[in-house]
């Protein structure tokens, strides 16, 4: 069976391109972009019809399936439109600026029985799954400690609170989908927060310093949002203490590939190296065979409003300066309020 597919946003869209070319049987139909030479461009690359209209895309264009990597705030428009027209989606992270957003996007896709996927690269990417893999060898996870902070982002949309959300929900994201996926859904969330790295865009929270407390009893501290710079070679690091190991993982922003493992029991360091730790190629394999029929999304809708339930509870956190459950509760810190 060969996949029509469709590209929608051309900024993290072109990385789609690459990965779905490579991929065998699947047709790039048609690419979207409001910038008209942008998808000229690519269109003539990739062997494409262009558009600058998403929406006239949809409904010219006999398609199986649609990735949507616009701005946030188009996804819940486009996941509509695409769902009621039988497609199947694979929409990028944060999946929505809103809560009702996602709602509204898990209940037409559901109605319309075509694939929600959320763009959670972490989960296809072989040294989170390697993590994965090994929960039941090592144990417990008991306590974690993660640097995830991003370099300077001079978008517009990317720090607007209807659109992107700033760094501590457009990138966190990941962050808070990864933690999820490896330790479970959360019980309370206490954050922190500073201002000192963002002078080109006025806002409030652009970095924090949070707990996460999970169900399972493991905890998680966490260095987020935009305190990083995109040169440095360790801007990612992981810190996991399990029962029986510690490992940590480090490297580049969002693709770290070294991880140093100690068992509890030996005296030896042992050091794997990922040679392929970016997850976009896994993740748009797998879309494609969740088109067909043949798997089903790690990263599901609901999936997508937990990650930006723990985003928002985190920054009402930081306004606040109180404990935020995830599913909306509060609970001021004693003593916190004087």
């Amino acid at each position: 069976m060969t996949v029509r597919v469709g590209v929608i946003g051309l900024g993290i869209g072109r990385t789609h391109l690459v990965h779905l070319r490579a991929l065998r049987d699947v047709e790039i139909v048609a690419v979207a972009d409001v910038v008209g030479q942008v998808a000229t461009d690519l269109g003539a690359h990739y062997g494409a019809k262009p558009y600058t209209d998403a929406l006239a895309m949809l409904n010219a264009e006999k398609l199986d399936a649609v990735t949507i990597c616009t701005p946030p705030k188009y996804h819940r428009e486009l996941t509509l439109a695409a769902a009621e027209r039988g497609m199947h989606i694979l929409c990028e992270k944060p999946m929505a600026p809103s809560l009702a957003d996602c709602d509204a996007m898990i209940e037409a896709t559901s109605k319309a029985g075509v694939t929600l996927m959320i763009g959670f690269k972490k989960r296809y990417g072989p040294q989170f799954a390697y993590l994965k893999d090994k929960e039941a060898e090592w144990g417990q996870p008991r306590t974690i400690l993660y640097r995830y902070q991003l370099g300077p982002v001079a978008k517009d949309w990317f720090w607007d609170e209807q659109d992107g959300g700033g760094p501590l929900v457009e990138n966190t994201a990941h962050c808070f989908d990864m933690l999820r996926n490896l330790f479970g859904d959360a019980k309370t969330v206490y954050a922190e927060t500073s201002n000192f790295f963002t002078k080109t865009h006025k806002v409030d929270i652009a970095e924090a310093v949070f707990t996460i407390r999970f169900k399972s009893g493991a905890t998680a501290a966490v260095a987020a949002g935009a305190a990083g710079v995109w040169a440095y070679d360790e801007s990612e690091r992981l810190m996991i203490s399990y029962d029986l190991a510690n490992v940590e993982l480090s490297g580049k922003f969002d693709a770290p590939r070294q991880m140093r493992i100690m068992d509890r029991k030996a005296t030896d360091v042992v050091v794997k190296t990922f040679d392929s730790p970016d997850g976009f190629p896994f993740e748009l394999a797998a879309f494609i065979d969740c088109v067909r029929g043949q798997a089903t999304p790690r990263a599901t809708g609901i999936d997508g409003k937990k990650a930006l339930q723990l985003s928002l509870a985190v920054k009402q956190g930081l306004e606040y300066g109180q404990t935020f459950l995830p599913e909306g509760s509060v609970r001021v810190q004693p003593g916190f309020l004087g």
